[in-house]
């Protein structure tokens, strides 16, 4: 079975309007357990506030988190892909954007987001399954093969019985 983004972006991201101060966004998080939330201004994607904006650009950078809002903190670098994406083809826009998320959507609707935690488990699952299926073939054709081998060994005494009749006529 094909692997796609789609089938790891089961849930509709969590939003917040850009206007919601950070403090607001990481009691959001917390109470979630997330580690990224979709900016919206006017209902629609425009950035994208994680755990590393958090630490970075408010924490780090001494700010407020009462004072400043997620639309000033947030990534607006978005890269994205189509619900249909496969995911390796997904790890490569990763690795050619430099991020660890993505936006998945179908035409202009927002999806969620697939990590690349999300996407290296699905992979390894994905290799598992192929492992097993190459396991359960050689361990059929060693069955098989041991299975003709005895078969020819219980049969061996009345082949040359066959033989030795053969070759005295």
């Amino acid at each position: 079975m094909r692997c796609t983004v789609e089938a790891l972006a089961n849930q509709v991201a969590v939003t917040l309007d850009e206007g919601a101060t950070v403090r607001e966004a990481a009691q959001l998080m917390t109470k979630g357990g997330l580690g990224s939330l979709v900016v919206t201004r006017d209902g629609r994607v425009s950035g994208l506030f994680s755990e590393s904006d958090l630490l970075n650009r408010v924490v780090g950078a001494g700010r407020d988190p009462d004072a400043v809002t997620v639309g000033e903190v947030c990534a607006r670098n978005l890269v994205s892909v189509p619900h249909d994406c496969d995911c390796l083809s997904a790890i490569a826009k990763m690795q050619a954007q430099g991020c660890r998320r993505l936006l998945v959507f179908r035409g202009q609707q927002l999806i969620g987001l697939v990590q690349i935690t999300d996407l290296a488990h699905a992979l390894a699952a994905r290799g598992r399954r192929k492992d097993l299926l190459v396991n359960l073939v050689g361990a059929i054709t060693l069955a098989v093969a041991i299975a003709v081998i005895l078969l020819l060994v219980y049969e061996l005494p009345d082949m040359l019985r066959l033989v030795k009749d053969l070759v005295a006529r």
